[in-house]
């Protein structure tokens, strides 16, 4: 009896022992199949990441450049909206504004204002920066844009200070951009505002 309790034992071992190593390296197989099913997704995903942020990239620079191409074209326009307002006073097309020119366009020009004092008209020297007894372009671009902060400044200084003056209202309106509206403004500086407005 004792034998067969020592054999039967001894069986029982062995069977129990292969049969974990068989259950063990089933056990190590799976393991490894669904790292490698695991490692397979990850690098995959990373790949997708990867092509996403490429495309991504891509898609903002050629937003940048759409947007500088947009930004220069604006420029652009602005600049050829500048140059048709010099143009306007130059008669003789030689693209500089005499001072007979620029007299004539002024008092042509500002006959629609009325109330406009004479001492808010724009003076020839405030453009003829060279004193060479013509507004080139640039100086007139420039002689515009000083016109332009003087008139916004003094808009922010009107707000600040709550002054209900006519001239502050009429400032604030003209730099809304109320061009199309006929409004009676009190300097050259409302009138070139309205205007570009």
């Amino acid at each position: 009896m004792g034998k067969i309790f020592l054999c039967g034992g001894l069986g029982w071992f062995l069977g129990a022992n292969v049969h974990s190593k068989r259950a063990t390296k089933a056990l190590k197989k799976k393991h490894m199949k669904e790292t490698k099913t695991l490692y397979s997704q990850y690098y995959n995903d990373v790949y997708k990441l990867q092509e996403q942020n490429a495309e991504l990239a891509y898609a903002v620079e050629n937003l940048q450049k759409e947007l500088q191409r947009v930004e220069q074209d604006r420029e652009m326009e602005k600049i050829q909206r500048d140059y048709d307002e010099f143009k306007q006073p130059d008669v003789d097309g030689d693209d500089r504004i005499s001072r007979a020119e620029f007299n004539m366009y002024v008092k042509n020009y500002l006959s629609n204002y009325p109330g406009l004092a004479e001492k808010d008209y724009p003076r020839f020297e405030d453009f003829d920066h060279d004193k060479d007894g013509f507004v080139s372009f640039q100086e007139y671009a420039q002689q515009m844009a000083v016109q332009v902060k003087q008139a916004e400044a003094e808009q922010k200084r009107a707000a600040q200070t709550n002054s209900g003056t006519q001239s502050a209202n009429a400032k604030a309106n003209a730099l809304k951009g109320l061009s199309g509206q006929t409004k009676r403004v009190d300097n050259f500086n409302d009138l070139y505002a309205k205007y570009r407005g």
